[in-house]
């Protein structure tokens, strides 16, 4: 984890645009990489770098150990032959390695001994009992060695809160780096007053209250106040220049803080170092104990309006990590006990943290040197059989028992407290390193109550497998083993302070002693425990050798894939670093350089167990808050528990023990495959990196991938698997599962890895992407955002116009080359339709943009109400956060839908609190249209230094992509010869089409959510002319509320006529219609009208049986005697009963039949039969002769009515035949009100097909008349439909705010669909 504070200092100066300052920073400072910076929280040897965790990670629980293993080809016979080839021919499948018997040392020999030790100390974390610098100071008066370097100028620094730093307090907001002390850390806590009162109720972590800080770290007000506390007390002390001019400036800032005194600096210097000597320190902990109150009251008002000084008290607290400081030193134990007394006064220490590691290896033994029984006796008053735990264990005399029993073995003997006394030393040996056995693991943390058929673990741990083995590797828990928690509990018992009225005498006894009345052990009451098992880890020492005091080795950095994306690095810090790392690389890559690390004889690869544990120091009885009794009673206790029989034992058979040198070996073989192609890939590229050209991201994207991999295989964490990516590419997969990785076909051809004359051919076709965003997968954003910035990776650099970020440019190429068949279809022009769909891929970015403000402003808002107590409060924001959830799952999130723009309404607008509402840009009949977006897209996109306005978001990525999108729209154009003048108009064109198949009907065109409107989502959806609109919600009642829409019913979808079976002319006919469909023509507005009428005819959709007695037989006659035609319907024919699908297959119908540039009236010029398409269709009752009675086709002989011929028999209108009755129909609608539905299909289809209509509900039919005045006159057409209405005072005419559609019908002609 890297440390917090450097972390954002990167991020600031990633976001940064300036860089006037660049050069006059040192070199080094830019090139070193911030995890490999010295070591700063707890060593964790699964801990991965912040580039390198990934987002959608693996999570640790599906790493579970293997029942079985299987073999596979001698990896280190590869290895030893520098085979590549035969090595990536590995990955090809899925494999899992298990590590031979010719590699491993047998533990039950005579001659192999497990050695534990040595023992070492690797963090220490101290809090102070009381106000003031205690858990800083030594218990001693005077030392001209000791000191404490303050630093007041980096008190923004993060405090690395992990379980390993925990504090008994919640550290967000108090906690301020002043400096260190020796070589640890010294931090100032601002704790609650009520800390200092050890029996207050509410002196407990859950009961201290919360500052809801965003981090751990003082604001800088709270920060600035301290500091001047300082300075008060350093100037008191006369100490150095120090001096205040103002005690409490105002107002309170750096600079006036900086004008006060010289604590931050003298005259420009801005990172001032005080040392402080022990006598000093003392001083300043003594002013911090007794002039702090004073100081507070004294303060100004202004300074105390938050109460926090008033409140909080500073409490000293130190850290140090990484020490790894050998503890139990032969003939050292005197001399340490005395350096624990001094180094701290544990009288004023309330809580010690501290994490203690032993390692535990195994010897293979040549040479013995037996101890003398004189010596064994001088150490141990009487030995023993067997350990204590075991009742019937009996004394044993060493001078009459044997040395080895029948199998070389030694005969074991044991001390009074049950530690085995070895009876013989060795002399001539080699060292074993040894990994465990994760198969086994479990056993190490079994519960008490664990059984075959209830397997259950004590706490909850988590396996880490290594080198690709699956089943050997290292493990961490969130608690102690099992069998050392029982030695652990003995030692906490036996520190427990006894609770009042037991005997002063029983003071040093433990649980267990003295008899009671019934003659049984009966222990003393004792208080609660005062030492805790925080947590452990199990892993191989070589972890500690490769790292040394760096946080990561250079393995596990991801170095090779930004070497390889910073080729087009443009700031001058991201240009040393790229450098730095091209240097790097082209002196070794890091599995070359840790391989070499690790070469030779005599490398540490014992098994090194680390616990830590944290001890209430104030709870310990007063004789037992010393230095010495910690180390003699808690410190040495603990280390000596690892030799005790009954924990060793279960660690032995849960351990691996390998040959001598044979780790550093493993790793190398097992990760060959892998370096293998690593090494092909870097060959491939090498000299295109060093001449600065630009790489395909694909195989960026796959050096990511491999890294990865590789970072796997040294610490087993899951977190740094691309979980969508990798998984796709098998890699994860197999690691997973299998424990090796395996590489997909679809991503590097499996023939390159096996054919030697062959380059390794990565697979650049297909690439995964996102579904909602249409960006690829990658696995590269983080190591490229931690080390060239974000503007790198996802943000162009708006102050470099030609300069495009990894990513936009990695998605709108990867677009154009994997352009989907279909897509834009009813654009001719090939670039037209590759530029839409670029323009797309930018727009959906955007929509993804818009989300995210949208999310996390409505959350920030929602979050303080779902955490209160306010419960009405709590469900208006459940039902709002759960509106935000329905809208996010939106494909189309801007439209104005009825099924998406109510949850956007609902989530964003708070109607509980207040009256605001939201504003929504329309983009054709609002205030600003669509052409107002994309021209400002455009201009933003193209212009130099252009700065960021609405509607773009503030951090966002749609600008950089876009910019990408429209360079090769640009290039497109030049492809399709439009002339430089008219490409802007192209591009415009291109981005409008996006923008209408996306449905953007509104965008937020601030970035504050509590804007204004008053428009219903219903009314905004109504009043756009591309938003959805339902044809069956519509009907033909209030369609005239429909006439200015542009786009299709939402009912209108080709699966509700099920062409998969159907000819492809068929097919051909449906997607005609849908790409060519616009309103402004009139058959296509009539196809749609009658589409509805037919639908609410339903199910009577058929023609009655003809008599044929009864046809007229005059042409002039058949039309009406057609028209008066009864429907009727027919019982159980399948499909005439479902309303939607006649929106679809109806409209489609009446376009086909009479648009000549149809496929289907092309097939009929051509002279083929339609027979298929009609029937299909008849069987629904779509019929050339209802074509007739819907009023959109004339008979021409009396066969009309029986198996009519189309063309000789029944005749589509003329267009100007279609142009007079689209004319008439909309004058009806518009003009009728309520009624102009039914006069309409009065005037189209007559009065059968009205009043059934009628009944259905799809029209109103108007009432009669007042009886009229004989004056009055009403004329009237030859179809009895009124076409003048002179008396419109005798009517019931209703006018109700209709929408003119803004269409000019006389003057309209075919254009093709642009949306």
């Amino acid at each position: 984890m890297a440390e917090h504070n450097l972390d954002r200092d990167l991020d600031a100066e990633f976001m940064s645009d300036d860089e006037e300052n660049d050069d006059h920073v040192p070199v080094n400072q830019h090139d070193i990489d911030p995890d490999q910076q010295p070591n700063n929280i707890p060593f964790d040897v699964t801990e991965l770098p912040a580039q390198l965790a990934a987002t959608d990670g693996h999570l640790q629980e599906e790493v579970q150990p293997p029942s079985s293993p299987s073999p596979c080809p001698s990896f280190s016979g590869l290895y030893s032959k520098k085979d590549a080839k035969g090595a990536m021919a590995l990955l090809r499948h899925r494999r899992k390695l298990i590590v031979d018997d010719e590699h491993r040392v047998q533990q039950d020999g005579p001659n192999v001994i497990p050695r534990i030790g040595p023992h070492f100390i690797d963090h220490t974390l101290y809090i102070g009992s009381r106000r003031g610098l205690d858990a800083a100071l030594p218990k001693i008066i005077a030392d001209h060695n000791w000191q404490i370097i303050l630093n007041l100028t980096n008190t923004h620094r993060l405090w690395p809160d992990s379980n390993m730093a925990c504090l008994p307090f919640d550290s967000l907001g108090r906690m301020m780096y002043i400096g260190t002390r020796l070589q640890e850390q010294l931090w100032l806590a601002m704790v609650p007053n009520t800390f200092f009162q050890h029996d207050h109720p509410s002196n407990v972590r859950e009961q201290f209250p919360t500052l809801g800080a965003p981090a751990s770290t003082l604001s800088q007000q709270h920060a600035l106040m301290i500091i001047m506390f300082i300075a008060f007390a350093l100037e008191d002390m006369r100490l150095q220049d120090i001096h205040c001019i103002e005690h409490y400036p105002l107002p309170l800032t750096r600079a006036t803080v900086k004008a006060s005194t010289e604590i931050l600096g003298r005259d420009g210097d801005n990172n001032r170092h005080i040392v402080l000597r022990l006598v000093d320190a003392k001083n300043l902990h003594t002013a911090f104990h007794t002039k702090w109150r004073n100081w507070v009251d004294r303060a100004p008002v202004a300074w105390k309006q938050d109460g926090f000084l008033q409140n909080n008290s500073p409490v000293g607290v130190t850290i140090r990590y990484g020490q790894n400081q050998p503890l139990r030193v032969n003939g050292a134990f005197d001399v340490e006990g005395m350096n624990w007394e001094n180094d701290r006064d544990y009288k004023h220490i309330r809580q010690f943290t501290f994490s203690l590691a032993t390692h535990i290896s195994y010897l293979d033994v040549e040479e013995w040197h037996d101890v003398p029984e004189d010596n064994l006796l001088d150490a141990h008053e009487v030995l023993y059989d067997k350990p204590d735990t075991d009742e019937s264990r009996e004394q044993v005399d060493v001078r009459n028992l044997p040395l080895l029993d029948d199998d070389g073995c030694e005969v074991n003997v044991y001390s009074e407290e049950g530690l085995r006394v070895p009876r013989r030393i060795p002399t001539l040996f080699r060292n074993c390193g040894a990994l465990l056995n994760l198969r086994s693991v479990h056993d190490l943390f079994a519960s008490e109550d664990n059984n075959e058929e209830n397997a259950r673990n004590s706490v909850p741990f988590y396996v880490y497998p290594v080198a690709f083995t699956k089943d050997i590797g290292n493990v961490q828990s969130h608690g102690l083993m099992t069998n050392f928690n029982r030695r652990f509990t003995l030692i906490d018992n036996a520190m427990r302070p006894h609770l009042p009225n037991d005997d002063d005498d029983e003071n040093n006894s433990i649980a267990g002693d003295g008899p009671g009345p019934d003659g049984e052990d009966n222990p003393p009451r004792l208080g609660s425990s005062v030492l805790h098992g925080i947590n452990c880890q199990v892993y191989n020492e070589l972890s500690h050798r490769v790292r040394d005091e760096a946080k990561f080795h250079p393995v596990q950095l991801g170095m090779i894939s930004t070497a390889m994306a910073g080729t087009t690095a443009k700031k001058i810090t991201a240009q040393r670093r790229w450098q730095h790392r091209l240097d790097q690389c082209n002196v070794g890559l890091p599995h070359e350089r840790f391989i070499d690390k690790v070469s030779g004889n005599d490398q540490p690869q014992a098994l090194r167990f680390e616990n830590t544990y944290t001890l209430d120091v104030y709870r310990l009885s007063n004789d037992r808050q010393n230095g010495r009794a910690i180390y003699e009673h808690i410190i040495t206790p603990l280390l000596k528990a690892w030799s005790h029989p009954t924990v060793l034992q279960p660690i032995k058979d849960s351990m691996v023990v390998f040959k001598p040198d044979l780790i550093p070996s493993l790793f190398a073989w097992a990760t060959y495959p892998l370096t293998a192609l690593i090494d092909a890939l870097w060959d491939a590229h090498r000299h295109s990196i060093k001449a600065n050209a630009v790489l395909e991201p694909c195989v960026i994207e796959v050096m990511s991938m491999l890294e990865r991999a590789l970072n796997y295989a040294h610490t087993g964490n899951a977190r740094v698997l691309c979980r969508r990516l990798m998984d796709r590419a098998w890699m994860s997969l197999g690691l997973i599962h299998d424990g090796l990785p395996c590489i997909s076909d679809t991503f590097i051809s499996s023939a390159s890895l096996i054919t030697a004359s062959s380059k390794v051919v990565i697979r650049q076709d297909g690439w995964p992407v996102d579904q909602q965003t249409r960006r690829p997968l990658t696995s590269s954003r983080r190591s490229q955002q931690f080390t060239y910035g974000k503007d790198h990776y996802e943000s162009s650099d708006a102050h470099v116009l030609h300069h495009q970020a990894y990513e936009a440019r990695f998605t709108i190429r990867h677009a154009i080359k994997n352009f989907p068949d279909g897509k834009y279809s009813d654009i001719p022009d090939l670039s037209m339709r590759i530029a839409c769909y670029s323009a797309e891929i930018a727009i959906r970015v955007y929509l993804e943009d818009i989300k995210r403000l949208v999310q996390e402003r409505v959350v920030k808002e929602l979050r303080p109400i779902l955490d209160g107590n306010d419960r009405p409060a709590q469900r208006y924001a459940n039902e709002r956060h759960t509106a935000l959830g329905r809208w996010l799952d939106e494909d189309f999130p801007l439209s104005y839908s009825s099924s998406v723009l109510p949850y956007l309404l609902r989530a964003v607008v708070n109607t509980n609190g207040g009256n605001a509402k939201l504003e929504l840009v329309e983009s054709h009949l609002g205030r600003k249209p669509l052409s107002y977006l994309v021209d400002l897209i455009i201009t933003q996109c193209k212009t130099l230094n252009s700065r960021r306005r609405p509607p773009f978001i503030t951090g966002g990525n749609f600008l950089a992509v876009m910019r990408v999108a429209i360079d090769e729209m640009v290039d497109r154009a030049a492809q399709a010869c439009i002339s430089s003048e008219e490409t802007n108009a192209w591009v415009s064109q291109a981005i409008t089409h996006a923008c209408n198949t996306l449905k953007i009907n509104h965008v937020p065109w601030q970035e504050s959510l509590h804007m204004a409107a008053l428009q219903s989502s219903e009314a905004m959806e109504l009043s756009d002319p591309r938003g959805d609109w339902g044809a069956l919600s519509v009907r033909l009642n209030k369609f005239a509320s429909v006439l200015h829409k542009t786009i299709l019913p939402k009912e209108w979808d080709k699966s509700a006529a099920s062409l998969a079976t159907c000819s492809q002319y068929i097919t051909d006919a449906y997607n005609y219609v849908q790409n060519t469909f616009n309103p402004a023509i009139p058959l296509h507005q009539l196809a749609i009208i009658i589409s509805i009428a037919f639908s609410g005819l339903t199910p009577k959709i058929f023609a009655p049986g003809i008599r044929k007695g009864e046809v007229p037989k005059q042409p002039d006659q058949l039309s009406a005697y057609i028209r008066g035609l009864e429907w009727v319907p027919r019982p159980g024919k399948r499909g005439a009963t479902s309303q939607q699908p006649f929106i679809t297959m109806m409209s489609t119908f009446v376009i086909a039949m009479s648009d000549p540039e149809s496929p289907i009236s092309r097939r009929v010029q051509g002279g083929s039969d339609i027979k298929e398409w009609l029937m299909k269709h008849s069987a629904k009752g779509m019929t050339i002769l209802s074509l007739c009675r819907l009023g959109v086709a004339e008979p021409v002989t009396i066969h009309a009515l029986y198996s009519a011929s189309w063309g000789r028999d029944i005749r589509a209108l003329t267009p100007s035949e279609i142009l007079a009755k689209h004319a008439e129909v909309v004058r009806l609608i518009k003009t009728g009100g309520q009624y102009g539905g039914f006069d309409a299909i009065m005037y189209l289809m007559g009065d059968q097909t009205a009043q059934v209509l009628r009944q259905n509900h799809f029209v109103k039919e108007r009432p009669l008349p007042p009886r009229l005045p004989s004056h009055a006159v009403v004329k009237t057409s030859s179809r009895n439909v009124s076409s003048k209405r002179t008396l419109l005072e005798y009517l019931d005419w209703e006018d109700d705010s209709r929408i003119s559609s803004g269409m000019d019908v006389a003057g309209s002609k075919r254009v093709r669909r642009s949306n």
